[in-house]
């Protein structure tokens, strides 16, 4: 049931974003806040999915093939639906023809295909990831979505369209990429183990705090910057 849910608010979240992509060429206020709402409970039945089927003994492989065919959706089509639509707000407002260049936002959706899929046959990704999550890929894009408004319209008319297409390359790549990165699954609660969740704790607070929902690409950012820096201690502890 969880794991529908999150199915059903992603297949929500590709709608929404294809209806405003379609009526209105701005940052509706109105999306932000549908999309917001139906991420958080996607990423709340994804956490918990997992954990209720463990306690209920009832964990499947039908379960793990189910979870990425949701997280595909959620995960997956939404953030390049969403960079599409980030493409196509920033087309020359002197045609009302949808811009080729948007399409290539889906190459986000085709290395999400490919990093679940890699994650399903990997038996060694059990305490930490190799590679960025999709969920944590998809709050890195929805927060450049947020973070693009905040740039000089001089700027996004000059740079807007590359500086979309470095991040859909580097964001595709991370997903794919042979990085450890921790997860939020702890085997133990000492200070020592726990403590790049803690500091990631921390700084996620304090940068939402200052910065709002604009905070949420950087969160991620310093997310990878903690398991470069942690690499050592979550890598060979799981081993």
């Amino acid at each position: 049931m969880l794991t529908l849910i999150n199915l059903f608010c992603g297949c929500l979240l590709v709608y929404y974003t294809l209806y405003y992509s379609l009526t209105d060429q701005k940052f509706p206020e109105e999306f932000i806040n549908i999309a917001l709402i139906l991420l958080g409970v996607s990423l709340v039945a994804d956490l918990l999915d997992g954990m209720v089927a463990r306690w209920l003994n009832v964990a499947s492989p039908i379960g793990l093939q189910l979870d990425s065919l949701a997280d595909m959706v959620t995960f997956g089509v939404f953030p390049g639906f969403l960079m599409a639509k980030m493409f196509n707000q920033l087309k020359d407002t002197s045609t009302n023809d949808f811009p080729a260049i948007a399409f290539f936002g889906l190459l986000i959706t085709l290395f999400s295909a490919l990093r679940l899929a890699k994650f399903n046959v990997d038996t060694t990704q059990i305490s930490y990831f190799k590679g960025l999550a999709t969920p944590a890929n998809t709050i890195f894009i929805f927060g450049v979505y947020m973070l693009l408004p905040e740039l000089s319209l001089a700027f996004l008319q000059n740079y807007g369209i590359n500086l979309l297409i470095s991040i859909t390359v580097i964001s595709s790549l991370l997903l794919v990429a042979d990085i450890p990165l921790f997860s939020f699954k702890m085997k133990s609660f000492k200070f020592k183990d726990i403590l790049p969740q803690l500091i990631l704790l921390i700084s996620s607070i304090i940068l939402l705090i200052f910065m709002g929902l604009k905070a949420l690409s950087i969160i991620v950012i310093v997310y990878i910057i903690l398991s470069i820096i942690f690499k050592k201690s979550f890598v060979h502890a799981s081993t």
